[in-house]
């Protein structure tokens, strides 16, 4: 699949925002538990192509993800249900916390979420662009470190996701190989540190 184009146009029509929040909370629905392969692409202001990197998603709701980024470099985050585990391997360095403050606000949330998606998003209908069909989410309060959020949908599976920021960044997140209604192994969501690496935070 191509990186995924911004999206400049906006419908707001109400008919076509139920709609849209209809198929989003059916999508979601469909994520208790999965493993995908993504792409993530981060823009700057002008578009320009900053960073590209590619790795791993596994979630199993609720509470439990293991993100796994293995190229450019490798990084491991993990959220076990209580603790938020990052892993940097190159810098051979662990930072735990427990997830109500590591990710009270992080995008990963959304997909998370079991609850109504409009308790703290404005839900818009962008429509169709190329292959999926796009919803906006715009946060209600202002402590959420992206200003839009776009979700693109393909039947009734998330397939994309678009973060802009303050700034004019962007990071395009697509998904691919999805496998839903996966029976994870525990110890995907288990991390103990290996030894000899630097430990540094608090635990839940």
């Amino acid at each position: 699949m191509k990186y995924l184009m911004i999206v400049l146009l906006m419908l707001s029509h109400p008919a076509w925002a139920d709609d849209a929040g209809q198929r989003l909370k059916l999508a979601l629905k469909q994520m208790d538990n999965l493993t995908t392969d993504f792409k993530q692409t981060l823009l700057d202001e002008d578009k320009n192509i900053v960073q590209q990197s590619r790795g791993t998603l596994a979630l199993q709701r609720p509470g439990k993800f293991a993100w796994h980024y293995t190229h450019p470099f490798e990084q491991r985050i993990i959220a076990d249900g209580s603790e938020l585990w990052i892993y940097d391997v190159e810098l051979d360095q662990v930072t735990v916390k427990p997830m109500d403050q590591g990710l009270a606000n992080a995008p990963i949330m959304i997909l998370m979420k079991q609850a109504d998606i409009s308790e703290q998003f404005d839900v818009n209908e962008v429509g169709q662009r190329k292959f999926l069909y796009w919803v906006e989410l715009v946060p209600h309060g202002s402590d959420l470190e992206y200003t839009h959020i776009y979700i693109g949908i393909d039947g009734d599976q998330v397939r994309a996701m678009e973060l802009q920021d303050q700034f004019g960044q962007s990071t395009q997140i697509v998904f691919e190989n999805l496998r839903l209604g996966v029976v994870h192994n525990p110890a995907t969501f288990r991390f103990v540190p290996p030894p000899g690496v630097d430990v540094y935070g608090v635990g839940g």
